[in-house]
C-alpha cells in the first residue's frame, strides 16, 4: 500500500482531555512512516454537539499525517487505539468518550463501505473540524467538493458556539 495523507479529528471529553489527546497522538505517530511531516492543529475546547444534556465540553484537535495503509486499516487503528482508553467498541451514539478517533479523509480517495465513509460525510457541518483544520491545511479541496477547507469554514451554518483554542502545540 502506498502512502496517504490521512486527516484524522481527535476528541476528548472525559478524563484528562489534554493528556488522552497526547497520548493518543503519540499512539498514532508510531504507525507514521515520516513523523515528523505530520502537522496538528492547536487544540480546541468546544461544546458538545447532538450530545445528551450535562455532556462535558470536549478537546478537538485535527491532524494530517501520512499512514501506509488502506483506509479499513486506519480505521482498525484508530478502533484499536480508542480500546486502550477503555472505548467500547459498541456504545451509544454521541456518549461521552476518553477519546474519539475519526478519520475525515485519505488522500484523494473516495470510500464508501459498512464501517467507513471518506471523506467524512459531517466533516462540511462541524466547525469543530473544519476550524482546527483549516489551521493546517487551509487550501485543501476534498475530491468531492469545489471549495477549500477555509471557504467551506466560512459558509458553514452551523449553530456551533464559538470555538476556545486551548493550546497550540502538544
Amino acid at each position: 500500500m502506498n502512502q496517504l495523507n490521512y486527516g484524522i479529528a481527535f476528541g476528548s471529553n472525559l478524563g484528562n482531555r489534554l493528556s488522552n489527546l497526547r497520548q493518543a497522538k503519540r499512539l498514532l505517530l508510531h504507525h507514521c512512516p515520516s513523523p515528523k511531516e505530520a502537522t496538528f492543529s492547536p487544540i480546541y475546547e468546544t461544546q458538545p454537539v447532538d450530545c445528551a444534556l450535562k455532556t462535558n465540553n470536549f478537546l478537538n484537535a485535527v491532524a494530517n499525517m501520512q499512514l501506509s495503509m488502506a483506509p479499513e486499516d486506519a480505521l482498525d487503528l484508530c478502533i484499536k487505539i480508542e480500546s486502550t482508553f477503555d472505548r467500547p467498541e459498541k456504545r451509544e451514539k454521541n456518549a461521552p468518550r476518553t477519546i474519539d478517533l475519526d478519520i475525515i479523509y485519505a488522500g484523494s480517495l473516495i470510500h464508501n463501505s459498512k464501517k467507513l465513509t471518506i471523506p467524512h460525510p459531517k466533516l462540511y457541518k462541524r466547525r469543530f473540524v473544519l476550524e482546527p483544520l483549516s489551521v493546517i491545511m487551509p487550501t485543501l479541496v476534498l475530491t468531492n467538493q469545489k471549495k477549500t477547507i477555509l471557504q467551506l469554514l466560512n459558509d458553514i451554518e452551523s449553530s456551533e458556539p464559538p470555538l476556545s483554542k486551548i493550546i497550540n502545540t502538544w
